[in-house]
């Protein structure tokens, strides 16, 4: 009869052991409510992967709290936020924090860390300024994802999508740069020829003006010879014609001066296009750099690499015909 009873004893012990364990571990994965008396706040994310229930709370750096509660945001919550990044949020995670816990800054940030890659994910909030104002009891903050690979693959994806299109719009700026090159070129061309053109028309108009008033005084005089007496009809004229004269040479010495000022502008004016084709003809070599390395290696852009050695400036405007932009 004792051996009966102890067995039974025993069996009910381990019963409500297992009742205990179960009770403890159902307590364990469903969370707790938070008293009046804890101090909590509460955060919203998109995503908290990583995170459960009884993940730790650190901050900066130092054990702060736990994770109490984890759900899920209904949709009428999501779409009574007022902004866009609010309206990604998805989950409400529930941070009960330590009673040595000092009052929180109102410009906190909740983050979500890890100290490596495999370790486990924990709520970390910074430490904020001390002047700011504090935060009241159960408020909601805005969370943001950690500042290690999580975030970095956050940035990567939208660069990722973007390059393409870049890609494409470089191609096309490049194409488009051709004809604007060759009409650039054509242009010079002709203003050289232009240029090169008005100055010996010009002598030979002044040389002809200048022969022309030399022969028109030379017929005056022996006009004046002709002409016997002041009082001779045809000496007021020729009066009349001495003076025309010399205001065709006043003309002809304004014309000269309007020439040689012209000359020299557009002198000036060759020497600033001049070194405007310069610098373009350096751009578009190194541009041809550029659009090598987007097209070949486009991770370039985001983690660098060994720089090339582009050509010099010298090289490129020496030479008469394209080179590389960059040395092999």
């Amino acid at each position: 009869m004792k051996k009966n009873f102890s067995d039974i004893f025993a069996a009910l012990a381990v019963i409500a052991c297992s009742l205990v364990l179960v009770g403890a571990l159902a307590y364990a994965l469903s969370g707790r409510r938070p008293s009046a008396k804890d101090r909590i706040i509460e955060i919203d994310y998109p995503d908290v992967t990583g995170i459960k229930l009884h993940s730790e709370v650190r901050y900066a750096g130092a054990p702060a709290g736990a994770v109490t509660n984890i759900r899920l945001l209904s949709a009428a919550e999501r779409e009574a936020a007022t902004t866009a990044e609010q309206k990604r949020n998805a989950v409400r995670v529930t941070l009960t924090l330590v009673n040595d816990l000092p009052s929180l800054p109102g410009d906190v940030r909740a983050s979500l860390s890890s100290e490596t890659l495999l370790s486990e994910k924990f709520v970390a909030l910074s430490a904020g300024s001390p002047g700011a104002p504090k935060l009241a009891n159960g408020i909601v903050l805005q969370g943001h994802s950690g500042g290690g690979l999580d975030g970095l693959f956050e940035a990567i994806g939208p660069l990722a999508e973007s390059l393409p299109p870049l890609l494409k719009t470089a191609e096309d700026l490049l194409k488009s740069m051709d004809p604007l090159l060759k009409k650039t070129t054509e242009a010079v061309d002709t203003v050289k020829v232009t240029v090169g053109d008005i100055g010996p028309r010009a002598n030979k108009l002044l040389e002809g003006l200048k022969t022309t008033a030399e022969t028109a005084e030379t017929t005056i005089r022996n006009v004046n010879k002709l002409v016997d007496g002041p009082a001779s009809p045809i000496h007021k004229d020729l009066d009349e014609l001495k003076i025309a004269l010399v205001k065709m040479q006043e003309t002809l010495g304004s014309m000269n001066q309007l020439l040689g000022r012209t000359d020299k502008n557009l002198d000036s004016r060759m020497q600033e296009l001049s070194v405007v084709l310069q610098n373009l003809k350096v751009a578009s070599t190194h541009a041809k750099v550029l659009t090598q390395t987007i097209g070949e290696n486009p991770h370039r852009l985001i983690f660098g690499g060994k720089p090339r050695k582009l050509t010099s400036e010298e090289e490129i405007l020496r030479s008469p015909r394209p080179v590389p932009g960059a040395k092999p």
